[in-house]
């Protein structure tokens, strides 16, 4: 892979904009909106107005009149700035990878509740399956409005003191049919993939995959 480094060594009478890997600001100018991996700004930079950097590691000697803005793993600042606005991205990598995990954790989940469907309650599977698959607009028109009737039943009854506790109870019945209507119709997408290429597999193998 080539690398690729932009170098900025002489003054600029606008804006500098720059997105790319390895980023060397020498010069000057009146505003900078920068992005890239390592991000350097030497001494002999002054910008006039305001600085905003995004990168990896971003190291500032240089002279900011205005507001110096900056998001990234790490910032070594040894210059000036009018003000200094520095926020890590680690938390934010950090709650990606925790909504990597639980997507996992939920594709898994949903994998195990399905072949536990298909082994213990093979009939009862099939039949709403073949439903689905069998009037597939019919049941999304269905489907539509009694989601949108549930909501509106549920949110009725949060309303009073009565009925909060039962519509406790209906919202949480209302999320895991939701979440198993899922099972159903992804399966009845996979067989009909399946029947279109006519090709014979197992029912455990057609929800895998």
């Amino acid at each position: 892979m080539e690398y690729r480094k932009i170098l900025v060594n002489s003054d600029i009478d606008g804006k500098i904009v720059a997105a790319g890997g390895d980023i060397d600001l020498r010069g000057a100018a009146k505003n900078a909106v920068i992005a890239g991996g390592d991000i350097a700004i030497h001494s002999t930079t002054v910008i006039n107005r305001d600085a905003i950097i995004a990168g990896g590691n971003v190291s500032s000697a240089g002279k900011i009149l205005g507001n110096l803005t900056v998001r990234a793993d790490n910032f070594q600042n040894t210059g000036s700035a009018g003000s200094v606005d520095f926020k890590k991205t680690e938390g934010q990598r950090g709650l990606q990878n925790l909504m990597n995990i639980f997507s996992i954790l939920m594709t898994v989940g949903f994998l195990i509740i399905g072949i536990i469907f298909i082994k213990l309650f093979p009939t009862q599977f099939f039949i709403i399956e073949e439903g689905v698959r069998k009037s597939p607009v019919k049941n999304t028109l269905v489907g539509f409005v009694l989601i949108i009737a549930s909501v509106i039943v549920i949110i009725l009854l949060s309303l009073t003191i009565v009925g909060f506790p039962i519509a406790l109870i209906m919202g949480m019945l209302f999320i895991i049919a939701l979440m198993h209507s899922c099972l159903f119709v992804s399966f009845a997408v996979g067989r009909k993939i399946v029947d279109l290429f006519k090709v014979k597999l197992n029912n455990l193998l057609i929800f895998v995959l």
